[in-house]
């Protein structure tokens, strides 16, 4: 039963990400489809270019959204401590695992949806959606000290600081994680008796889940390898768009 209920929660993660708010947003702003207009790429920045900013925060909330929502959901459903479905997890930690990889199929149904031939974004509104419902103390305190590390530090390269924080964030996420685990002696949860937030804490992870906190590192690393690589795709077909418009 946990492993059915581990498809239907990856099945509904994939769905829900697929939905391109960019596409209708921009079609209800302007008419237009935005694939087809600026650099043709379905995500908040060129929403916010060609429809306007109101219409593209609406675009990065609802991205947001499809990424916390859906992980809420689904543990409701299934993994919370007083789930609707009773499910019995085959180890400590199986039903945040769950919860993670729903996350994570978002992140990849943004970015090949099936209701688009799998032409979709980049994926960063989702993530921070999924990373904010995980662990939203580490994921402010790094999205402020990427911000801090950019503009010290890198502000005058020629890539766009919109872009670069976040590549900085993603990377030095799953490092802090570590790092907090690794100088910790204890971990303290913050909503231990909540039924959506009771896996929120700081300390050392590696003491979560009868010592399998491993699972929440390890998941939100390969949270950050998902998005770089949707980026990656992104960013080379970007490339080659430039150099067609060159030649």
């Amino acid at each position: 039963m946990y492993y059915l209920a581990v498809l239907i929660s990856v099945l509904l993660g994939y769905l829900s990400g697929g939905v391109s708010y960019a596409r209708i947003f921009t079609r209800l702003g302007t008419g237009k489809d935005i694939t087809q207009i600026g650099n043709g790429n379905p995500g908040t920045s060129n929403v916010m270019r060609q429809a306007g900013k109101g219409w593209g925060m609406l675009t990065f909330l609802s991205d947001i959204l499809k990424g916390s929502l859906i992980m809420m959901l689904v543990k409701v459903l299934f993994f919370s401590s007083a789930p609707v479905f009773d499910i019995v997890p085959p180890f400590s930690g199986a039903g945040y695992l769950a919860v993670m990889l729903t996350g994570i199929a978002a992140i990849y149904g943004h970015a090949y949806p099936l209701y688009y031939r799998f032409r979709g974004g980049g994926s960063i509104a989702v993530l921070f959606g999924c990373w904010s419902y995980l662990i939203y103390p580490q994921f402010f305190l790094c999205a402020a000290l990427a911000w801090l590390l950019v503009k010290l530090f890198l502000s005058r390269i020629s890539y766009p600081l919109a872009r670069t924080t976040p590549i900085v964030f993603i990377i030095m996420t799953p490092l802090f994680l570590l790092g907090e685990s690794l100088f910790s002696d204890t971990w303290r949860a913050l909503h231990p008796d909540s039924l959506l937030f009771d896996h929120i804490g700081i300390g050392n992870h590696f003491q979560m889940f009868d010592g399998n906190g491993w699972l929440l590192i390890a998941g939100i690393l390969l949270y950050a390898v998902s998005v770089i690589i949707t980026n990656l795709r992104l960013l080379k077909n970007e490339i080659l768009v430039k150099q067609t418009k060159t030649t």
